[in-house]
């Protein structure tokens, strides 16, 4: 959506649980990214290799398994040309792809991405505490979101809207501002096997369902009960899915409507049953947005799952909320 080589290819955007974390530049380090040609280097020296020519005639299983241990993760580059800069600033300026979006994430997420959460505090006290250290006059907006009632809640909730909840709402806010229609939805879909292990609503939870495949889940996925109710859910998330790619407009047939995200910033819930509704998480994104903006002014921190109890202590930038 970003890219200007990829301009008129598609003519439609479906965002998954997608986020808009900062993302390392080509030769210089800004937003606390090592540069991506400096972790290349890294890279190919715990390799063993002297130059390009030599990590290209690598077996491909043994570069990608080689990369991932000395550190590597295959993040995008702010290059100037693929990628011109920041996916915030380029959304910011008005310069994706005009096309329809249907974004969202799920309730879940960090359920099975438990390496993304910090461990709970030893207490409410101490939560409070960091709070209020790290995100000062955002403190109690973040303590009504992610109160210290229920810590371990917390510490799933604060990453999981830190990365796919404030991305997928951005998304839509953003397509609407330059008068595309954008459709959010939130997953929150549960079944037996699910929530005995712990993963209601987890991370690509959803992906069965989209594409028809939840007799057909790898062998370690929480088994999708095959009953009506679970057809039928299938069959509306295929369905909302498919009318959006030929039409962008997702439509199921006998299901609730999904209206565009527009001024009341409606969504469709995924639960029991498509669940229309407005105002997902009212604060979420406009906390998340001002956690975002005041990073970005730094000019040395990131915005990804360095969040919560684990921020770093986020002054109020002269344009930030």
């Amino acid at each position: 959506m970003t890219a200007p080589r990829a301009r008129g290819l598609f003519h439609k955007a479906i965002a998954q649980s997608a986020y808009m974390i900062s993302t390392p530049s080509l030769r210089e380090a800004h937003h606390g990214e090592i540069p991506a040609e400096t972790m290349g280097t890294s890279v190919a020296a715990a390799l063993g290799a002297t130059d390009i020519a030599a990590l290209r005639a690598m077996d491909a299983t043994a570069l990608t398994e080689g990369a991932l241990k000395a550190g590597y993760f295959p993040w995008g580059t702010v290059d100037g040309k693929i990628l011109p800069r920041q996916l915030v600033d380029s959304f910011d300026r008005g310069e994706q792809a005009p096309v329809p979006v249907l974004a969202g994430f799920n309730i879940g997420e960090i359920r099975s991405l438990r390496i993304l959460a910090p461990p709970p505090p030893g207490s409410a006290a101490a939560y409070e505490a960091a709070i209020r250290e790290r995100y000062g006059d955002l403190a109690d907006a973040w303590l009504k979101l992610y109160p210290a009632k229920d810590l371990g809640e917390a510490v799933l909730a604060a990453p999981r809207d830190a990365m796919y909840g404030w991305t997928s709402e951005r998304l839509a806010v953003k397509q609407t501002a330059l008068g595309q229609s954008a459709y959010l939805y939130l997953f929150d879909h549960g079944y037996p096997a699910a929530s005995e292990a712990g993963l209601h609503g987890f991370h690509a939870a959803e992906i069965p369902f989209v594409f028809g495949t939840a007799a057909d889940t790898p062998p370690y996925w929480p088994k999708i009960p095959d009953n009506v109710a679970e057809r039928r859910f299938a069959a509306a998330m295929g369905d909302y899915w498919v009318s959006f790619a030929r039409t962008g407009r997702p439509e199921a047939a006998g299901q609730a409507e999904w209206r565009p995200y527009g001024a009341d910033a409606a969504f469709l819930a995924f639960a029991d049953i498509p669940r229309p509704g407005v105002r997902l998480m009212p604060g979420m994104y406009a906390l998340h947005e001002a956690a975002m903006c005041r990073r970005r002014a730094a000019g040395n921190l990131p915005w990804n799952w360095n969040t919560g109890i684990v921020s770093p202590v986020l002054a109020k930038g002269p344009d930030c909320p």
